[in-house]
């Protein structure tokens, strides 16, 4: 998945700013350039994964836009506390499944 989403980012379909896979969904902070769509490129990036990896993905997937209120920070640790929450770690920095890995991110 790591080369998916660095593979999209060097295409400029999209940039990712924080990827973290649970064991049964995807948490994804990324931004799009305004003349790719994000369904559409959601749906191919997917069709990739599906391909070269053999995952089986639902066919849709939820957006949540940030909106003005809202900060990056706040969405990015709500993400990485998902393992936490789900009871898997106990803290964020344990969890392996992320990317970039903790070391190298600053959104916790």
């Amino acid at each position: 998945m790591v080369a998916a989403i660095e593979h999209y980012s060097r295409q400029e379909k999209l940039w990712p700013h924080l990827f973290l896979a649970m064991p049964d969904h995807l948490h994804a902070l990324l931004s799009f350039p305004r003349q790719e769509r994000m369904d559409k490129v959601i749906r191919d990036w997917k069709r990739y994964i599906a391909k070269e990896a053999g995952v089986a993905w639902q066919d849709s997937f939820f957006d949540h836009r940030l909106r003005n209120t809202e900060s990056y920070e706040e969405k990015a640790r709500y993400i990485r506390l998902n393992p936490v929450r789900a009871g898997l770690i106990a803290s964020p920095e344990e969890w392996g499944f992320v990317w970039p890995s903790p070391a190298l991110d600053t959104a916790r």
